[in-house]
């Protein structure tokens, strides 16, 4: 198998007898693994620059805030637990803003609230897979999908997402019918992708639909790049099929979109009869959503929106930027422009694997970058770099990079 963990390779880890065969097959994130190891340096008093974790750099907006200190002086029950499926006026909320976006009817009693996205996949994960189950899995994905696989004791079937220099990375439909098999539980969509920046086209998802149509394979997605596309390109979510329904699982986020990241918010959405059992895994984890999370979810879906659109200027101009610095450092870097999410996936050319690159980058030139492999077995010789840290540092990190390339190279 190869490895996939960065601190597998610096000895940071070791397998204990006494370990689940679950844990044994699951690292942490290759993101975290490469922030703990910056960590370490900075701590030795290392002047550290990240492009490492997808942070955007803008706060989450001052109304929220402003809800929030007046929940603190005025609701008495805001210490205390919510119903454990969420707050009913959240719940209400979401589900008419489901309505409108998927284009038909979404009940309240169709989605409960969750500590983030991360937590309804990995509540998804748990109620679907048995032991030896396959998810297919477009890559490079998302590195948290494999090892929440791994956790649920599933086996990741990773299937090769097209590198279309002008399209972007784009989805391959025979490949996937060809991964299809008596195992296969579900598949796993991210569109806007990380780590590619992919944006799966109407075309490309319609005719994926067409394969899952009317089977037993559930489809999972992972929304919380929904809002964030580029170049005026629309916007298609494979959900909308109604056709694929009960066999639909959202996850769902406030976290980029708002910049709520830390107050862990999201939703999952379902099919009521599915939902009741996923509440066993959410109540058995965590009881309820944090309350406190829950009211600021309530000012960010009912304040103007308006702050969006800035958020989404933003960070196109951080791509522009980004973009700019690699166009610089052909003979090194080389990449398929993102169309959304705020990560770019570039190709280099050392002969060495993405974690040596990574580590590289790190002990020599002092910036944070993530390993392509932690993505699939695609993203070997790639790193992802993210564009949500603030214009400055990804200025910072390739004048570090532009310095220590050119004295590699003498």
């Amino acid at each position: 198998m190869t490895n996939r963990s960065v601190l597998s390779s610096t000895g940071d880890t070791k397998v204990l007898p006494e370990l689940s065969e679950r844990i044994k097959n699951t690292n942490v994130s290759v993101i975290k693994e490469m922030m703990y190891l910056a960590a370490q340096e900075s701590a030795k008093g290392k002047d550290i620059v990240s492009l490492g974790v997808g942070l955007p750099f803008y706060p989450a907006p001052k109304p929220i805030h402003d809800h929030i200190k007046k929940v603190l002086d005025t609701k008495k029950t805001i210490d205390k637990y919510t119903p454990f499926p969420g707050l009913p006026e959240l719940r209400k909320l979401f589900a008419e803003k489901a309505t409108e976006s998927l284009g038909f009817p979404v009940s309240p009693d169709e989605l409960f609230i969750t500590p983030g996205s991360m937590s309804a996949l990995l509540y998804s994960m748990l109620t679907l897979i048995n032991k030896g189950d396959e998810i297919i899995i477009p890559s490079p994905y998302f590195s948290s999908y494999g090892e929440q696989v791994g956790l649920a004791q599933g086996v990741v079937i990773p299937v090769a997402m097209i590198e279309d220099k002008k399209n972007g990375f784009r989805l391959d439909h025979k490949k996937i019918k060809k991964a299809l098999s008596p195992k296969t539980k579900a598949i796993i969509i991210n569109s806007p992708n990380n780590p590619t920046g992919a944006v799966f086209s109407k075309t490309d998802l319609l005719e994926l639909a067409k394969i899952l149509k009317g089977g037993n394979i559930y489809i999972i997605t992972d929304e919380v790049y929904d809002f964030l596309v580029y170049d005026n390109l629309s916007y298609f979510n494979i959900a909308t099929i109604k056709e694929l329904w009960p066999k639909v699982i959202r996850c769902c986020s406030l976290s980029k979109k708002y910049g709520l990241m830390g107050w862990r918010l999201g939703y999952l959405h379902t099919n009521k009869d599915l939902l009741m059992h996923l509440l066993k895994v959410h109540d058995s984890n965590i009881v309820c959503a944090p309350h406190i999370s829950q009211e600021a979810a309530i000012a960010a879906l009912t304040m103007p929106q308006d702050v969006v659109k800035d958020h989404i200027r933003w960070l196109g101009d951080n791509r522009a930027a980004i973009c700019k610095r690699l166009d610089k450092l052909p003979d090194l870097f080389t990449y398929v422009l993102p169309r959304g999410a705020y990560y770019v996936f570039p190709k280099y050319s050392l002969p060495i694997n993405s974690i040596d690159m990574a580590k590289k980058l790190l002990y020599e030139a002092g910036v944070v970058t993530i390993p392509g492999i932690g993505f699939g077995p695609e993203g070997e010789n790639h790193l992802r770099l993210s564009f949500g840290s603030p214009q400055e540092d990804i200025h910072e990190v390739f004048d570090r990079i532009e310095k220590w390339w050119k004295k590699d190279k003498k």
